[in-house]
């Protein structure tokens, strides 16, 4: 009974385990997720701004396909290092051109223009 019990809780600790390392894989399809960060590779889109968060310094794009690194249209939020001009002038609904570089898991916005003003 005791080497039982043993042999169903080492099988739930690797159950469990293995499910941890298979959501760190970040599931994101077919989607290129724009590789080497040394190659700074500056990447362009079009979306309509869903939301921004000047604390945590993201903004929400409902973004258009980008065909260049393979993504499809969806929405997500990129990071800005400085609230400046151009990003306080935004405004949930503007539609706008950004480039931004992907570092890791963090796209990290270059630019972005109200295409409205």
């Amino acid at each position: 009974m005791r080497n039982s019990l043993k042999a169903i809780l080492l099988g739930a600790l690797s159950v469990i385990f293995s499910a941890g390392l298979h959501a760190e894989e970040h599931q994101h399809g077919e989607m290129n997720m724009a590789g080497d960060a040394s190659s700074q590779q500056i990447i362009k889109g079009t979306g309509i701004v869903k939301d921004i968060d000047f604390n945590s310094k993201k903004i929400t794009i409902s973004h258009e396909a980008i065909p260049a690194i393979g993504w499809p249209a969806m929405t997500m939020r990129f990071t800005f290092i400085n609230a400046d001009e151009t990003i306080t002038a935004l405004k949930t609904g503007s539609h706008v051109d950004f480039s931004f570089i992907q570092q890791g898991n963090i796209s990290l916005l270059k630019s972005i223009k109200d295409t409205q003003s």
